[in-house]
């Protein structure tokens, strides 16, 4: 066997070992992307729907279940399930006007998780909270 041939046979094993060091790397980092993607949306999601029962929680004529309803609509509609809701005032509808009306949507991660790797840094829970003032009648 000539001397180039042989170079080029010992670079082929090479370039096997290579590939074989970094194709886990490679799918650590695209699962990584993908899960983080997710975590990034999801937590959007849940924001937005405290954010629509804060401004329903803080009209004059609201109740609990109206903002409670709406919540439900927004997480449905997410295909998010086994969520906590907290409303603070308890009771909104005795809420004065001007004081603060607070929603909180608690979500656990492994609910929505796609990969649920325990390699990769993620939060026990998404949690999204917005507070905003009872308007007037």
């Amino acid at each position: 066997m000539s001397p180039k041939a042989k170079k080029r046979i010992r670079y082929k094993g090479a370039a096997a070992v290579e590939a074989a060091i970094l194709f886990p790397v490679l799918l650590l980092l695209t699962f990584g992307i993908i899960e983080y993607g997710w975590l990034f949306l999801n937590a959007n999601l849940i924001t937005n729907a405290a954010r629509h029962g804060s401004r329903i929680a803080i009209r004059a004529t609201a109740t609990n279940t109206q903002v409670m309803n709406s919540i439900s609509d927004l997480m449905t509609s997410a295909n998010i399930t086994g969520y906590q809701v907290t409303i603070s005032p308890s009771d909104i509808s005795l809420a004065d006007v001007g004081e603060v009306v607070k929603v909180d949507i608690s979500v656990p991660w492994g609910q929505i998780a796609i990969i649920n790797t325990p390699f990769l840094p993620t939060p026990t829970h998404l949690q999204a909270s917005i507070s905003m003032a009872k308007e007037g009648p």
